[in-house]
């Protein structure tokens, strides 16, 4: 839903349960326009989907957000200041058709976000 208008891919390293990537933003996506006109900031349900997306990439399927385990916003990310970050997910497979992500957002200099979320299979 946000890949490819939100944000672009620009690269990403797939090992065994793990996934780097360099996201491009859209600072002129609406969204970054209404939150907040004139200091645009990546609203958490975003990031979340990010996750999500990213992950449904990793293993080819589409997945729901089962859980919020853990959010931390250290430092906004802010697309106009930081229009390139990183993403780093690690993957734990839990019981069948769901698994746990710790993720990593980072702007090159200084860690934004860390999470963790289970998410489920789409079809259940």
């Amino acid at each position: 839903m946000l890949k490819d208008v939100f944000f672009t891919i620009k690269s990403s390293e797939h090992e065994a349960n793990c996934l780097a990537c360099r996201i491009a933003l859209n600072a002129s996506h609406p969204i970054f326009q209404a939150h907040f006109a004139g200091n645009p900031i990546m609203p958490g349900a975003c990031i979340v989907q990010l996750i999500k997306e990213l992950a449904s990439d990793y293993y080819g399927r589409s997945f729901f957000v089962g859980t919020v385990k853990n959010m931390k916003f250290l430092q906004a990310i802010n697309p106009v200041a930081s229009p390139e970050i990183s993403v780093r997910l690690s993957f734990t497979q839990l019981e069948e058709g769901r698994i746990s992500i710790d993720a990593v957002i980072d702007d090159s200099d200084k860690i934004c976000v860390k999470a963790k979320l289970l998410l489920k299979n789409n079809i259940e």
